[in-house]
């Protein structure tokens, strides 16, 4: 296997015609050359040109093979450095060792040699380069299903590094804000993605029924108990086990989860034998897990097992700037799914959502968006938007402007008459712009000219002002 297709290989040498010969051998397997003639010159290109590799002799005017490979070693300590040396040479070897060189060539030395001491050397070089590369493709793919905005962009690098661990993970954020996904997502990217995934709903199950869910019965454990049934941590042997509303678990079954945590083991209710769990553990809450742990009404020690890795899950009010990427990820799967063209969503339905306050975060906007892509014709604009959203939401932190309003009818059915599906929306547009005409026109789409005569039309026109 040649490992120095993809390396820049610096070959340091006085000799000419050694030089030469060198480059003869080495320039059909390595993807660059690079000659320098001392140690000095080779510290000069060696800044300049960074290469992955440096092959040098050991006797050589101004600065010899290992003053350079000892500079090399404090400027780039990963660069691996293979010296052409007599085994006769022992004091010089001994230092290549002390200096924590990849190799040596015995010269004379035989190409075959020289070539498999070479490729030792430049395989933990490649095998960084690979996962530099994988880990850039899967941060670029990431993105592309959290999100590109700052805040995003950071949990997309740590959910790479984290994926490649077996640690615990726990994931905290408003309801909807897509913790449930980002599970789904680490598991997909470790090395478990092949086994199950099991999601556990805690806050849905009663807390009698809690303990024998997650870990199974024996027959005759408890009244009912008519035959052995094993748990849902069973079941997500080899893979992932995700217990959702994680501050839900009554303190009884708290101590259980500590020991599968600590111990990767577990008991069945009415059991005496301790099974082997080979399970990596992703929990989530909707609260402040430190907060409750600090209360004391969720176990300190267990919190800091299923804390090892942490993510804030961001409200989507807080990420606007992720709002135009999502919406049209989201119109994209929903006409996939329709089978229909993808729209484009106008400017002022981007204004709109980027306005819109989102109590129900991600999820509210990818239902939003599936919505408006059944009702949109053409383009996804801010009336199919508004008249999906229903009464329109301020933005976080301002008060809601009750200017004016509209009957239930307008909101939760489709108007019969033209009049009051445009009276709805212009009152919608009005409302979410606090009463801007300028703003509300263009939410719209709408010539703001145009949109006072339909104001004046309606007898809306000294309902608000500019």
């Amino acid at each position: 296997m040649n490992n120095l297709k993809q390396m820049t290989l610096l070959f340091v040498e006085d000799q000419n015609l050694l030089r030469k010969a060198m480059g003869d051998l080495l320039s059909p397997y390595c993807g660059k050359l690079l000659f320098a003639d001392n140690g000095r010159q080779a510290l000069e290109i060696f800044q300049r040109e960074k290469p992955d590799l440096v092959l040098t002799d050991i006797i050589m005017p101004l600065m010899d093979g290992l003053a350079l490979t000892e500079e090399l070693s404090k400027l780039s300590p990963e660069t691996p450095v293979v010296l052409l040396s007599a085994y006769s040479d022992v004091p010089n070897l001994l230092r290549g060792i002390e200096l924590g060189v990849a190799g040596f060539v015995p010269k004379p030395f035989k190409d075959e040699k020289l070539l498999a001491t070479l490729n030792k050397a430049a395989l933990p070089v490649l095998q960084k380069k690979q996962l530099l590369g994988l880990e850039s493709e899967l941060h670029n793919s990431v993105e592309q299903l959290l999100g590109k905005g700052p805040k995003l962009r950071k949990i997309a690098g740590q959910v790479v590094r984290i994926a490649r661990s077996n640690y615990a993970l726990l994931i905290q954020g408003e309801t909807g804000t897509g913790k449930s996904r980002l599970a789904m997502l680490v598991h997909d990217l470790s090395t478990r993605a092949e086994k199950p995934f099991i999601t556990v709903q805690l806050g849905s199950i009663p807390e009698s029924l809690v303990a024998a869910e997650l870990f199974g019965h024996e027959k005759g454990a408890f009244t009912g108990a008519e035959k052995k049934r094993e748990g849902l941590v069973h079941a997500a042997q080899g893979g992932t086990l995700f217990l959702d509303d994680i501050d839900a678990v009554p303190p009884s079954v708290q101590a259980l989860l500590l020991q599968l945590v600590e111990e990767k083991n577990y008991r069945p209710l009415g059991g005496n034998r301790k099974i082997p769990a080979d399970i990596r553990i992703i929990v989530a809450s909707n609260k402040d897990l430190a907060a409750e742990a600090a209360a004391g009404t969720f176990r300190r020690d267990l919190f800091y097992r299923l804390a090892t890795f942490m993510i804030e899950m961001p409200p989507l009010r807080t990420i606007p700037e992720d709002i135009p990427g999502l919406a049209a990820k989201f119109l994209l799967e929903a006409c996939h799914e329709i089978g229909r063209p993808t729209p484009e969503i106008s400017e002022g339905g981007l204004t709109l959502l980027q306005s819109h306050s989102w109590p129900g975060n991600i999820r509210e906007l990818r239902n939003t968006i599936k919505h408006s892509a059944v009702m949109a014709d053409g383009r996804v604009t801010a009336a199919i938007l508004q008249g999906t959203l229903g009464e329109p939401s301020p933005a976080a932190g301002k008060p809601a402007n009750d200017l004016t309003t509209c009957n239930d009818g307008c909101a939760n059915s489709l108007p019969l008459e033209m009049a009051d599906v445009e009276k709805w929306a212009l009152t919608r547009a009005l409302a979410a712009a606090e009463g801007k005409k300028m703003v509300a026109a263009r939410l719209l789409d709408m010539n703001y000219y145009t949109f006072r005569r339909r104001l004046t039309r309606y007898g809306m026109c000294g309902e608000v002002d500019d």
